[in-house]
């Protein structure tokens, strides 16, 4: 399997778990599932990244060079969570496939020498990154939040 397709299965593979545990969660407006986030919070959070790093991918693709992830990831959280806030529990959803869509797209429009190249970033964007967040879910739901 090519690295880019195993970029993708896993991306799917492990989304699929992520969303899984935000289903069994009835209230996805509570505050407390990532520290004060609420279900709604950390799906505009990983919509954000997906956004993000797709940016970063499309800009590679059409200059190639990689820009600069956020300085300061903890200031780019916070951004996102009260940018996001007053959008509707649906605008959250659309945002977050729309984002996810686009990044998939973009991952498969790189060559495989560059999928290889930027492996690291893409993981820790994709399924590294919803791996953070399904430890925090099943911690949540473990003590019977669901």
């Amino acid at each position: 399997m090519s690295v880019k397709a195993e970029l993708l299965q896993l991306d799917e593979e492990r989304w699929e778990q992520f969303s899984g545990l935000l289903e069994k969660i009835p209230d996805w407006e509570q505050p407390g599932i990532a520290d004060d986030w609420s279900v709604k919070d950390l799906l505009a959070h990983a919509a954000a990244w997906h956004a993000c790093t797709t940016d970063r991918l499309e800009a590679y693709r059409m200059t190639g060079e990689l820009p600069q992830p956020p300085a300061d990831i903890d200031a780019f959280n916070a951004r996102v969570c009260e940018e996001n806030k007053d959008l509707s529990l649906h605008d959250v959803k659309v945002m977050s496939g729309a984002s996810r869509h686009r990044f998939r797209e973009e991952v498969a429009l790189l060559s495989e020498d560059d999928a290889t190249k930027l492996e690291r970033m893409i993981v820790g964007n994709a399924h590294g990154h919803y791996d953070e967040h399904i430890d925090q879910l099943e911690r949540y739901l473990a003590k019977g939040n669901a």
